[in-house]
């Protein structure tokens, strides 16, 4: 099955950062095996929803959920090389006025 690098955004997560709850976005990566381009973005997001530390921090309602978007996936030759199939995030800060 082929092997996928997956780059992902995401953003509206609310989270506690330096004492302070606001909303942040993130960047993380992710290594899968999948049939086709698609279902590996399917597949990565998939492990991020599933990822139990960041469950732990989110604060969102159910009317307010966190958006993410796949915004890369690049197929590898193999994963050699590939420490942690599932690498930690990159915290941004949301700026309202922005939006």
């Amino acid at each position: 099955m082929p092997e996928y690098r997956v780059d992902i955004n995401g953003r509206n997560v609310l989270i506690e950062f330096d004492g302070r709850v606001g909303k942040h976005g993130f960047f993380t990566t992710r290594f899968v095996e999948a049939g086709s381009p698609a279902k590996a973005g399917d597949a990565a997001v998939q492990t991020v929803r599933e990822n139990q530390r960041l469950r732990d921090v989110v604060r969102n309602t159910p009317d307010d959920p966190p958006v993410m978007e796949v915004v890369r996936v690049v197929e590898l030759d193999s994963f050699d090389g590939v420490e942690n199939p599932e690498p930690g995030f990159v915290w941004y800060p949301e700026d309202p006025k922005r939006r």
